[in-house]
């Protein structure tokens, strides 16, 4: 299944969520700030990035914080809270958790079925895994 990224400050709402998404069959990170969560995905990138808006006001771009190809990213929080232009033209949906958990489960499982119809989500061989040329 699908690695997802959360990254917020609010602990309850964020194992609440990793609680779903894990049962759904997710692998769940989650994150505090911005820069733990660059350090984890690090290896690893996700291929989709769960982030509390208040986190992202004053962030011009995200350069730390790779996805996965076909990855996306989505917000949720307080609406009143704006977001930079480049980061809003960036953002696949704007949620409302935990209110609209089965939004965020059905666009996990979205992003996810993108990535595999593409080819996206196939993990390189490796070269010892290659037949001989």
């Amino acid at each position: 299944m699908a690695s997802i990224l959360l990254v917020g400050a609010d602990t309850a709402l964020l194992e609440g969520i990793t609680q779903a998404l894990a049962s759904a069959g997710h692998h769940v990170l989650t994150a505090a700030t911005l820069a733990e969560a660059a350090f984890a995905t690090s290896s690893a990138p996700p291929l989709l990035a769960v982030i509390d808006r208040s986190l992202l006001a004053n962030a011009t771009e995200l350069r730390g914080l790779g996805l996965a190809p076909r990855g996306a990213l989505v917000v949720f929080g307080d609406p009143v809270t704006p977001l930079p232009g480049a980061l809003r033209r960036a953002v696949l949906a704007e949620l409302r958790l935990p209110l609209e958990r089965a939004r965020l489960m059905a666009l996990a499982a979205h992003v996810e079925a993108r990535a595999q119809d593409t080819g996206r989500d196939a993990k390189p061989t490796p070269p010892e895994s290659r037949p001989p040329q």
